[in-house]
């Protein structure tokens, strides 16, 4: 994670913890209950477009031409509370504000930062190139200079032993802010953006969402801190949803992505996520959380992955109980002098959330003349192996599309999981099934079609309709250097389609399925305990019930 911002910690502060926001799944499935990252609960309906009116019992702050503030930096963000609204109404000329939301909403009545659409639907614009920091509102940032370039809205209380709760930010349009633009600080001065900054930063927060707003050209589009010093540095309970994210990441760097999130408990849905910005090394969707949900989102070509699914940093003490014991110097929670029970129980929870990832009924886009990516989903670990998930990843009812030229790249994998670089073989297991996986050329000889890289890990196969060439003799060799022993454990083989001579299940455009035999009525049952398949993406942005869910991908057939 960014430590652009690290304090140094007194004792450990006593854990609380806010009922969780996001989605869980109440579909009789027996999912978790979603609080504190579960990945389950309730599903809500399905995503709108966002109306900006007074939604709580608390002040309206309408912003704009004509309006009671003339723009951002004249609302009293330090005096902000439950269920005030701050309206901003679209104007030709973009704002140029920054913002710090620091202050707490509730539960039932949360801070409400939403845009007021133009006469076409346009978005309010806040623009990051030549923002200025608000020199009369001295409580946004403390002496630590880099703060101030680090985000075009920031959710940050500068209180040690404080962190921000209850917001949702939504039907904005927020755009460059990245380290080729330049702001001005509180001193009036100018200076280019950090590394690393985003349209939206969370420091430290429980309880947002993020919804229906346009992200675009900064070094991160949504970035959230999790670190360890206490409860007041921890993210809780994300909700992003409905968002289009695009031109993210830094030409040349690795490091700055579409969403970087380190959290526990998160879910993203409805999103529509595109390219990032010609020339970045960063991925679409970087997490580093427990509990995480990712469905019902279209995912587009042009990033060096698109799911990084990778292990704990900053934080790992709040994570793992091993973590935890080994930080008060402990092999045994029944013998540990020291240790918190409330906390144990909060670190327990988030331990069992961060073995179970959920990625189900997105559309996922890739094309090699587009991206020159490697793969597409990698669940591990990137940095230290001894912190890796080892956990599950649930693949199901999503469609993939895979256009890759060999003499683009050489072998394309579908999964990378675990560490290459792991001493051991890693843990990391896929449960795949109800999925659509095309992998084709795009327009010569396609790439030689791997499941993995040669850190092994476990795949167990459902019903799919799935290419079959990774079973070719010569893909294996290719694949795994002629050693299958380095490839990963594959199980459950013959519950895959006979594809052999079957039309393509999909449009290649569209990515809608195509109405085959192999398609049509194909889908297995749902096991117990995984979160229910209720809804689709609909192109783009929207979201509709999905009717019966017997076919196979994202989508069902009319």
């Amino acid at each position: 994670m960014n430590r652009l911002f690290t304090r140094t910690a007194p004792a450990l502060a006593l854990l609380f913890l806010l009922a969780a926001c996001q989605p869980a799944n109440g579909n009789g499935n027996g999912g978790d209950d979603g609080n504190g990252g579960g990945g389950g609960g309730v599903d809500p309906p399905p995503y709108n477009p966002v109306v900006c009116e007074p939604s709580g019992s608390g002040q309206d702050y309408p912003v704009g031409p004509g309006q009671t503030y003339a723009t951002p930096a004249d609302v009293p963000w330090d005096a902000l509370g439950p269920g005030d609204t701050v309206r901003i109404f679209y104007r030709e000329e973009p704002y140029r504000n920054k913002i710090v939301v620091r202050t707490d909403g509730s539960e039932d009545q949360p801070i409400r930062i939403c845009g007021v659409p133009g006469p076409n639907g346009e978005r309010p614009i806040l623009d990051g190139d030549g923002a200025v920091n608000d020199p009369d509102d001295a409580a946004a940032y403390t002496t630590y200079g880099p703060m101030e370039g680090l985000a075009m809205i920031m959710l940050y209380n500068p209180d040690y032993d404080l962190k921000v709760h209850n917001v949702v930010i939504e039907g904005l349009h927020i755009r460059n802010v990245k380290n080729n633009f330049s702001y001005t600080r509180m001193n009036g001065s100018t200076d280019n953006y950090e590394d690393g900054a985003a349209c939206i930063r969370i420091q430290a927060a429980d309880n947002v969402v993020i919804r229906g707003n346009e992200l675009e050209n900064c070094g991160n589009g949504i970035f959230t801190m999790s670190q360890g010093y206490n409860e007041a540095h921890l993210t809780r309970n994300l909700l992003i949803e409905g968002n289009y994210l695009h031109g993210h990441g830094q030409p040349g760097s690795y490091l700055e992505h579409g969403l970087y999130i380190q959290a526990i408990g998160v879910v993203y849905q409805y999103n529509r996520f595109g390219p990032n910005a010609p020339g970045s090394d960063g991925v679409t969707l970087k997490e580093r959380v427990a509990g995480s949900t990712i469905r019902y989102n279209w995912f587009d070509s042009g990033s060096a992955r698109m799911l990084d699914l990778v292990e704990v940093e900053d934080a790992a003490p709040w994570y793992l109980v091993s973590e935890y014991l080994r930080e008060l110097g402990c092999t045994d929670v029944n013998n540990c002098p020291g240790l918190d029970p409330d906390r144990l129980a909060k670190v327990q929870e988030a331990d069992a959330a961060y073995r179970k990832t959920y990625v189900y009924g997105n559309f996922f886009r890739h094309v090699g003349s587009e991206t020159a990516a490697g793969n597409i989903v990698h669940y591990g670990s990137d940095n230290d192996p001894a912190l890796s998930h080892n956990g599950t990843l649930y693949f199901y009812d999503n469609t993939v599309l895979v256009l890759q030229d060999r003499s683009d790249v050489w072998r394309f994998r579908l999964f990378y999981l675990g560490n290459r670089d792991a001493p051991s073989r890693s843990q990391e297991t896929v449960e795949m099934f109800n999925n659509i996986v095309y992998v084709a050329g795009e327009t010569g000889e396609p790439s030689y079609f791997c499941l993995d890289d040669t850190n092994q890990g476990t795949i167990n196969f459902g019903v799919n309709w799935f290419t079959n060439t990774w079973q070719d003799v010569a893909v294996q060799e290719e694949c795994y250097y002629g050693n299958a022993a380095d490839g990963p454990t594959v199980t459950g083989v013959e519950n895959l389609l006979d594809v052999a001579g079957a039309p393509v299940p999909l449009d290649l455009t569209t990515l809608d399925p195509v109405d085959t035999p192999l398609v049509r009525d194909q889908a297995q049952p749902l096991p117990d305990g995984l979160p229910a398949v209720d809804y689709q993406y609909l192109r783009h942005l929207q979201a509709e019930e999905r009717p019966d869910v017997r076919d196979l991908g994202a989508r069902d057939l009319p």
